[in-house]
Formats: structure tokens, C-alpha cells, sequence
């Protein structure tokens, strides 16, 4: 049999030993230490680190399913559609790779996918509880903010203004906790740090392509191809489909971050995958099938 490679895979499983109070076999290191949601479901259940790990996923990644079901509702489409999207995330690249590999990434997504139906239903308070346990996720919790701030400008909506801004404040209130109730604890030194040398490491590597590339997947090449047949219709219904067009877009910017930080492959575009998603759902439900090109 052929095992993957644990790679940051063991920085969570120290997580989970941290949290449990058992010896670390494996480096505490930021910013893993600080994704805590996952890891600390998986620190109660009785099995291994990476088997809890891995289970807690797959809960958080039926919770995310429910939500992702929720915000398709909420934005008025057929069933056809709904269990369209549903199934575009289901059958996906990275829904099979990454939800069972010792990373916690289904933490993040499942509540981006909470923050996005929450917007969507006006569920003030259920996005700012999506805000709080995604932020003890994973940073990448943060593009809900612009999308709430797009969804306020979009329907007129100054409360969505205050949301947004609550929102900033509480990443950034929880980042502080969680940093300073465990510096005391890191053994290694922060490791997303921009690197000239990394843009060229990371542009030679096959994996970043091909996992990039799949992640992107048929929902961005539906997006696209009715961006380019439709432009006109597109800009037509630009400000209604803004929310959904700016978590589109801003799962682009930890991507281009990571070139030139760390190692980035297609998990940014997953956990943010609510997005591409409803729009190729919403856009195909509104211009027809995007493969029957006109004549």
C-alpha cells in the first residue's frame, strides 16, 4: 500500500496531542497551532490524532453540504439546480483529496458555507457565529467580510455594513487571544513569510498546477464561459450577483499569497468553493445551459 505523505498533516496532529496534554510527537508550529475548531473536536473523540482528525472532518463537511444546500435555496433556485450545485461540490477533486488527509481545511469551509447562507437568509447573528468559530478555523474566514460588505452595498442593506465591520473586529480580537494564550507554547518560528525564492519553487512544481487547476474545477469553467458569452447579460445583473461574483474572486488573493509564502495548492479555492458554485448555478439557471454554445 502507498501512503501519503503526512506533510503539515503532523502539525495538526500536535494540535490534538496540545490539546489532550499528551507528549508531542510532532511540531507545534504557527499559524497550525492557532486552527483550532477541527482540532479540538478531534481532541474528545477516542481514536488516534490523525483518525479523529479526519473524522471531525467529514462532520464538518456534511455540516457544510446542509449549508451549502441552504444558501442555494436562498438565492431562488429550481431543485434541478440546487441538487446541482450540491452535487458539484460532492464530485469534486478536492472534496475527494483533501477532506480525509489530517488537514483541517472542512473547519474553515463549513463555516464560510455558514456565512454565506447566512447572508443570503439575513441570519445576522448566525454570521457572526460563523465569523467566531471560523476564525478559530482558519484565516481564511476573512472573505466573508467583503462579501458582506458586497451584499450590503448590492440589496441597500446598512446593517450588513455593521455586520462586516463587527466581523473584522472579532477576527482580529480572537486572532489575539488565541496567539497570546499559545506563544508560550510554539517551538518554531512563523512560517508564512514572503520568500523571493518561493515564486520560482512554486512555479516548477507539477502539484501546484494540477491541484490549482482541478480545484478550480467545473464550477469556475462553467463561471467562466458564461463571463465570456455573456458579458453583457453578466454586467446586467452585476450588482445583484456581486456578493457571490466578490467570494468568487477573493479566494484568489490567499492563493496568489501562498506563491509567494508558502506552498499553495487548490485548498483556497475549496474552502471558498460555496461561491463559484451558486453563481455557475444561478448563471446557468438564468442563461441556459452553458455548454450549448449559440449559433
Amino acid at each position: 500500500m502507498i501512503k501519503r505523505p503526512l506533510n503539515d498533516a503532523t502539525f495538526y496532529i500536535a494540535n490534538v496531542q496540545f490539546l489532550r496534554g499528551e507528549p508531542l510527537t510532532y511540531q507545534f508550529k504557527e499559524p497550525f497551532n492557532e486552527r483550532l475548531l477541527v482540532t479540538a473536536v478531534a481532541a474528545i473523540l477516542p481514536f488516534e490524532p490523525l483518525t479523529a482528525i479526519n473524522l471531525a472532518n467529514i462532520f464538518f463537511l456534511l455540516l457544510a453540504l446542509y449549508f451549502l444546500r441552504q444558501l442555494l435555496t436562498a438565492l431562488s433556485l429550481d431543485e434541478k439546480y440546487v441538487w446541482g450545485g450540491l452535487y458539484l461540490f460532492v464530485f469534486s477533486f478536492p472534496t475527494f483529496y483533501y477532506s480525509t488527509i489530517g488537514y483541517t481545511d472542512p473547519g474553515a469551509l463549513s463555516m464560510i458555507f455558514l456565512g454565506a447562507s447566512s447572508i443570503y437568509k439575513n441570519k445576522y447573528w448566525l454570521f457572526i457565529l460563523a465569523m467566531i468559530l471560523g476564525t478559530m478555523a482558519k484565516e481564511g474566514i476573512v472573505i466573508l467580510v467583503p462579501v458582506a460588505a458586497a451584499y450590503a452595498f448590492s440589496r441597500d442593506d446598512k446593517k450588513w455594513y455593521f455586520f462586516s465591520a463587527a466581523a473584522i473586529l472579532i477576527f482580529f480580537a480572537i486572532t489575539a487571544v488565541v496567539k497570546s494564550n499559545i506563544a508560550e507554547h510554539v517551538n518554531t518560528p512563523f512560517f508564512w513569510k514572503p520568500r523571493a525564492w518561493r515564486i520560482y519553487f512554486n512555479f516548477s512544481r507539477p502539484n501546484f498546477y494540477i491541484s490549482s487547476i482541478l480545484s478550480f474545477g467545473i464550477p469556475g469553467v462553467i463561471w467562466l464561459t458564461f463571463l465570456f458569452r455573456e458579458t453583457s447579460q453578466v454586467t446586467n445583473f452585476l450588482k445583484q450577483d456581486l456578493p457571490l461574483i466578490t467570494g468568487t474572486l477573493a479566494a484568489f488573493l490567499p492563493w496568489l499569497f501562498m506563491i509567494i509564502s508558502a506552498f499553495p495548492d487548490g485548498r483556497a479555492f475549496w474552502i471558498a468553493s460555496c461561491f463559484p458554485i451558486a453563481l455557475a448555478m444561478v448563471w446557468w439557471q438564468r442563461f441556459g445551459n452553458p455548454f450549448k454554445f449559440k449559433s
